[in-house]
């Protein structure tokens, strides 16, 4: 049932005094909540009524029985209590998405004193997910999160919760993790680059063959270095994995300029250099971009990509 608007307000800002954001929360008495689940309440109100026929009929046997089920109750409110308290969360890794469509966070999961068996974590409006984490053992969740638009999206508040053991008692706590996903530009198909360099420039993006490059060294491999520009001859020598570098003429290099695209929204703008970055990214041509408040180097590979990609989410927080 959902609280009326105004008192779900309330609620709300309580709950954020209370449980404020933190890149690192371990679920403590002052985090956690309790409360009896239907079955618990119908365990309960069995319990209550063998104690008033165990009186009724004078039968100490039933009596017995509900002094049982009261105290077994009251050692599941314990152990259904230290099921959650000590578990730790913070921030994993993230990966990025297209404003509207859709993204996810890491969320890590440790424990130091005890072990914590089938914890359910999800965002508000989703279906969980279960995991249990082992004493001294780290374990990663990964929770999808809509993209409703562009740039950062601050993780909403999770819920963490678990019945275990018996069933009887949910308990349950809010998480807010200063974590965050971004999200990149929708990319808007454009059929003229907003792009600037010399003649040699437009001959690259026709074509989509090498320029007028120079050879001027190697550099130790990086993880997203286009696989085309490793010295593979080197490898095969012995001489470790390395990527060579070029030297491009100035008027060769290819920038792709915000400048360019004068008299169109903040938003279509961002969205035409999207689909630009990835056009050039799929002709493997080296690019560069220009934002206000930012430049970045042609270059070429997956890792460049994703730096283009971010920058655009991010604008205008560097400028």
């Amino acid at each position: 049932m959902r609280l009326p608007a105004p008192i779900q307000k309330r609620y709300q800002r309580w709950l954020a005094r209370r449980l404020p954001r933190a890149p690192v929360v371990v679920l403590n008495q002052r985090r956690i909540f309790i409360f009896p689940t239907g079955y618990g309440f119908f365990y309960l109100g069995v319990a209550c009524l063998l104690f008033v026929g165990g009186i009724n009929y004078e039968n100490n046997l039933i009596l017995s029985l509900s002094f049982l089920l009261a105290s077994l109750f009251l050692v599941a409110i314990l152990h259904t209590y230290r099921n959650l308290s000590g578990l730790g969360l913070r921030n994993g890794d993230s990966e990025s998405g297209y404003a509207g469509e859709s993204g996810s966070l890491g969320v890590t999961l440790f424990s130091e004193h005890r072990d914590h068996h089938c914890i359910w974590l999800k965002w508000e409006g989703q279906s969980g997910q279960q995991i249990s984490v082992l004493t001294g053992t780290e374990s990663t969740l990964w929770l999808n999160l809509a993209l409703p638009r562009r740039g950062r999206v601050l993780a909403p508040r999770l819920k963490v919760e678990s019945m275990f053991p018996l069933g009887l008692l949910r308990t349950w706590s809010y998480v807010s993790l200063e974590h965050f996903c971004l999200a990149w530009p929708s990319p808007q198909a454009s059929r003229d680059c907003p792009a600037e360099g010399g003649a040699e420039t437009v001959q690259l993006v026709s074509s989509g063959k090498p320029g007028n490059e120079e050879f001027r060294g190697l550099r130790a491999y990086v993880a997203g270095d286009s696989l085309r520009r490793i010295d593979w001859k080197g490898y095969a020598r012995g001489i470790g994995l390395n990527t060579k570098l070029f030297e491009e003429p100035a008027g060769g290099r290819l920038w792709l300029n915000w400048d360019a695209l004068e008299g169109v929204g903040t938003e279509q703008r961002l969205s035409i250099l999207c689909y630009w970055v990835l056009m050039l990214d799929q002709q493997q041509q080296p690019y560069g971009l220009k934002l206000p408040g930012m430049t970045l180097a042609p270059d070429t590979g997956d890792s460049h990509r994703l730096r283009a990609l971010d920058a655009l989410a991010a604008y205008p927080e560097f400028g």
